[in-house]
C-alpha cells in the first residue's frame, strides 16, 4: 500500500512540475553555416539534418534530446536570462506551429513545431553577428496541468571568410610574362559552393563578396596597370566580367588578368603593388592581394635528339613535334615551347632572319645542314648524316620585334650506331 501511494505522489509532482530536457547545438568553426530558408531539424537522435539540402549536415554537433509535445499544448513561452522574450497561444496552421525573428542578440532564430511528428523541432538561424558567442534559451511548454521545460544553448563559432573561397593568398604571386597575349592571367579563384546568405546582416545586405581594383601600380616605372577580372566562356575563351563589386555575379569561376603597358620589357622583372584583390563582409576589409610579381619572360630550353641511322640526309627534323616521328626521337627535354613561331626573329650567331606572319623565315645555312621555320615551327635538315659529330650541338634565339630575346634553345644531336 505505502509503495503505491509513492508512486502515485511521485506520478503528480511529475504532472505538476513536468519534464525538463536540454539540448545543446553547436555549429563547427571553419564550416560553412546554413542561414534563412533552411530549417536545422532537432530529434532526439543527434543527428542534425536539413531537409532538402544536402553536405550541411556534418557543420554542426548536437546534443541532448527535445520534448515531445502533447496534443493538449497550450502555449509557448520562451525566456532568456531568465526574462520572456516572446510567448504564444499554439494555434496549429496545417499541422505546424511557429515562432519566428527571435532577436537573441547576435543571432536571430525561428523555430518550428509540427503535429504530425511530436517530437521534432525545427530551427533556422535568421542571421548572424558574425562573432563567436553562446545563446542560453528556456522554452515552456504550458499545458492546463503542468509546464514542461525545453532548455536550449547555441553556440556560434568565429566566423572564417577563407573557407568560402578556394584561393590561398598566403602564397606570393610570382607570373613569368608571355609574349604577345592580349591578358596575362595571374591568378585563378573559384567561389566554393556554399550558401552566403548566412553572412548578410540582418537586412539582407553587405554579405560576402570579392572586391576587385582595376588599377594598380608598377614600381620600377611608377607606371599605371589596369586588372581585369575573366570568365572563361569556353574552353580557353575568355570574356571580361564588367562587375568588378561583384566578381561571382556570372560565374563562381574568376581569372584575374593583367592588361600590360606597351612599353613593358618582356627580359625585365616588375612588382606591381597595391590593393589590388579584397574580401568585404559587413564593416570588415580584408586584403588578399597586394603584390604581384612579374618574372622576365625569357624561356630556356635544352633538347638532346637522336637520329636514326635509317635517316634520309636532308630529311626535316622537325624540332617542336618529335613525338611521332619514325627517324628521330627526343633522348631528354628540360623546358618546353610555348609558341608556334609567328611574327618574330629567329638568330644563330650574327645571322637573323624575319619569321613572317605566318610562320615562315628564310632558310639558315649551318655547317652540317639547313634551319629554316615554316608554318610555325622549326626544323633542321642533315647533308650528310655520317660524317654529323657525335653531340653535335645548335643553339638559336627566337627575339620580338623589340629584340627582346624571348626564347633561347640549345639542341645537341646524336646518331644511333
Amino acid at each position: 500500500m505505502l509503495k503505491k501511494i509513492l508512486l502515485l505522489m511521485i506520478f503528480i509532482c511529475v504532472t505538476l512540475l513536468g519534464k525538463e530536457e536540454k539540448i545543446v547545438i553547436s555549429y563547427k568553426e571553419n564550416e560553412p553555416i546554413l542561414g534563412k530558408d533552411h530549417f536545422l531539424v532537432l530529434s532526439d537522435i543527434p543527428i542534425p539534418t536539413y531537409r532538402n539540402t544536402l553536405g550541411y549536415f556534418s557543420t554542426v554537433n548536437i546534443k541532448g534530446k527535445t520534448l515531445k509535445i502533447q496534443s493538449d499544448l497550450e502555449k509557448i513561452v520562451i525566456k532568456k536570462d531568465g526574462q520572456v522574450i516572446d510567448e504564444k497561444n499554439v494555434i496549429w496552421d496545417k499541422q505546424v506551429f511557429k515562432i519566428e525573428d527571435l532577436d537573441l542578440g547576435g543571432i536571430g532564430i525561428s523555430l518550428k513545431w509540427n503535429s504530425l511528428n511530436k517530437q521534432e523541432l525545427q530551427m533556422i538561424l535568421s542571421w548572424w553577428d558574425l562573432q563567436s558567442n553562446n545563446y542560453n534559451l528556456e522554452i515552456e511548454y504550458k499545458y492546463p496541468d503542468k509546464t514542461d521545460i525545453l532548455k536550449m544553448e547555441i553556440n556560434m563559432p568565429h566566423f572564417n571568410p577563407d573557407i568560402y573561397l578556394n584561393f590561398s593568398y598566403g602564397t606570393p604571386i610570382l607570373k613569368r610574362q608571355e609574349y604577345d597575349k592580349k591578358y596575362l592571367i595571374i591568378k585563378k579563384i573559384s567561389l566554393n559552393d556554399y550558401d552566403l546568405e548566412i553572412t548578410k546582416d540582418k537586412d539582407g545586405l553587405n554579405g560576402l563578396k570579392l572586391k576587385l581594383n582595376s588599377l594598380a601600380k608598377i614600381e620600377e616605372t611608377n607606371e599605371t596597370i589596369k586588372i581585369i577580372p575573366l570568365i572563361e566562356k569556353y574552353p580557353n575563351i575568355f570574356v571580361e566580367e564588367t562587375d568588378e563589386n561583384n566578381l561571382f555575379k556570372n560565374s563562381k569561376e574568376i581569372f584575374l588578368a593583367l592588361e600590360l603597358p606597351k612599353n613593358t620589357s618582356y627580359n625585365t622583372g616588375y612588382k606591381i603593388t597595391g590593393d589590388i584583390l579584397e574580401l568585404n563582409y559587413r564593416d570588415t576589409k580584408k586584403i588578399l592581394i597586394d603584390k604581384i610579381i612579374l618574372i622576365n619572360g625569357k624561356n630556356k630550353l635544352l633538347k638532346t635528339i637522336g637520329i636514326r641511322k635509317r635517316y634520309q640526309n636532308g630529311d626535316k627534323i622537325i624540332i617542336d613535334n618529335l613525338k611521332n616521328a619514325e627517324n628521330y626521337y627526343t633522348i631528354e627535354a628540360l623546358g618546353k615551347s610555348n609558341y608556334h613561331y609567328k611574327d618574330l626573329n629567329i638568330k644563330i650567331g650574327e645571322i637573323e632572319e624575319n619569321i613572317d606572319k605566318s610562320g615562315n623565315s628564310k632558310e639558315i645555312i649551318l655547317d652540317f645542314g639547313k634551319l629554316k621555320v615554316e608554318n610555325g615551327l622549326v626544323n633542321i635538315s642533315i647533308d650528310n648524316i655520317e660524317t654529323l659529330p657525335q653531340g653535335k650541338e645548335i643553339e638559336y634565339k627566337i627575339l620580338n620585334l623589340q629584340n627582346e630575346e624571348i626564347e633561347n634553345i640549345k639542341l645537341k644531336l646524336y646518331v644511333e650506331n
